[in-house]
């Protein structure tokens, strides 16, 4: 009976330790690309702002190929910072900072009380396959309802096409 139990061990350890899931492959691949994007260097860096100030669009490209696109939103009560990086002109993974500040008795802004809701999505031929809310992660399938992602996908450009078209509507 010991020897039973040993194996099925054995065996259960065995298929923990070799089974990564498809998407963990495809997270790893993705995170790779991520470094490799970031780690590169003498970008051509181009800067756009809309009318009112309040939105930056920060284009990234290395040898004409856009690589990296940072949107900036910065209002008195909430800064985004949207960051999007592309592989062969579809965005693979984007990273979401949501800072809202509470008001102080005067309404204004108090800058050292905040709240910071961070959001990563990784895409897979443009279908979401992970999205992590502030550390839980949520993979394909166990994503709650996509309710709030559905929400967020309103925002999320997948393209150069749509990066490209937010940047001239700007102007």
């Amino acid at each position: 009976m010991k020897k039973i139990n040993f194996i099925i061990l054995i065996f259960l350890m065995f298929i923990n330790i070799f089974a990564k899931t498809g998407v963990e492959k495809q997270v790893e691949k993705i995170r790779e690309e991520f470094t490799k994007i970031n780690s590169e260097k003498n970008y051509k860096v181009e800067s756009i702002y809309d009318v009112s100030g309040e939105i930056l669009m920060e284009y990234y490209r290395k040898n004409g190929e856009l690589k990296k696109v940072i949107r900036h939103l910065s209002i008195p009560i909430k800064d985004v910072i949207t960051e999007y990086y592309l592989n062969d002109d579809k965005v693979f993974f984007v990273y979401s900072s949501d800072t809202m500040y509470e008001m102080d008795e005067n309404g204004m802004p108090d800058y050292k009380k905040f709240k910071k809701i961070e959001k990563r999505y990784y895409f897979n031929k443009e279908n979401l396959i992970r999205y992590i809310e502030n550390g839980k992660i949520y993979d394909k399938a166990n994503i709650p309802e996509r309710s709030r992602y559905i929400e967020d996908d309103v925002e999320i450009l997948k393209t150069t096409l749509e990066l490209e078209e937010e940047g001239k509507s700007l102007n």
